[in-house]
């Protein structure tokens, strides 16, 4: 899509000026609380049939006990038991865990790249990027990089059998240029493991 350019005389102009495409949706992962929601569907559905079951079985449709009716009639009469009191811990436990679950946001997948696009890098890509950039550093024979929240560790083998600081602080300053097109870049954490 394009619009045209108006010229500074009144005249117009034929050239026109791209317009660029729709801001890109940050990428978010699986909301957890998606899986806690079939579980429960599916204890509706159980006890949609233990009710249909028991209706044909009151209208004299179907031959057999109501279950509900057999149920109560198996705990009749019991005594409280300390068993109770920990189902009743646990039952709370799992309640409390829900609500965690159905709060807790879902994580972010990307970091998003100073655009006018909206564009955004994942996190796997993320951590290609800086063993890449890594390795392009002189001395460095090979890298590999990981990612923790808002942080980028990169182990490096270099020439050296013993830790080279000045080779880490070259991979960092590197990387830490790499990262500035970043909205929010990442800390970097690199270590030299010696000669591999």
């Amino acid at each position: 899509m394009s619009t045209p350019v108006t010229s500074t005389d009144g005249g117009s102009d034929t050239r026109t000026q791209a317009t660029p495409p729709p801001t890109a949706k940050d990428p978010r992962g699986f909301a957890r609380v998606s899986v806690f929601g079939v579980l429960w569907s599916l204890a509706l559905i159980a006890l949609a049939v233990v009710a249909g079951h028991d209706a044909l079985a009151y209208g004299d449709l179907i031959s057999g006990k109501p279950w509900i009716q057999s149920a109560l009639e198996t705990v009749d009469g019991m005594k409280p038991q300390f068993s109770w009191v920990v189902l009743a811990v646990v039952a709370g436990l799992i309640g409390l865990i829900l609500i965690y679950f159905a709060l807790r946001p879902r994580p972010h997948l990307g970091t998003a790249v100073r655009a006018q696009t909206g564009v955004f890098m994942l996190d796997r890509g993320l951590r290609s990027f800086a063993a890449a950039s890594a390795e392009d550093v002189d001395g460095v024979d090979t890298a590999r990089a990981s990612a923790s929240g808002r942080t980028v560790r990169v182990d490096v083998h270099g020439p050296s059998a013993e830790r080279d600081a000045a080779l880490e602080g070259r991979v960092q300053q590197r990387l830490e240029s790499r990262f500035e097109p970043l909205e929010q870049p990442p800390r970097v954490r690199v270590r030299d493991l010696g000669r591999g």
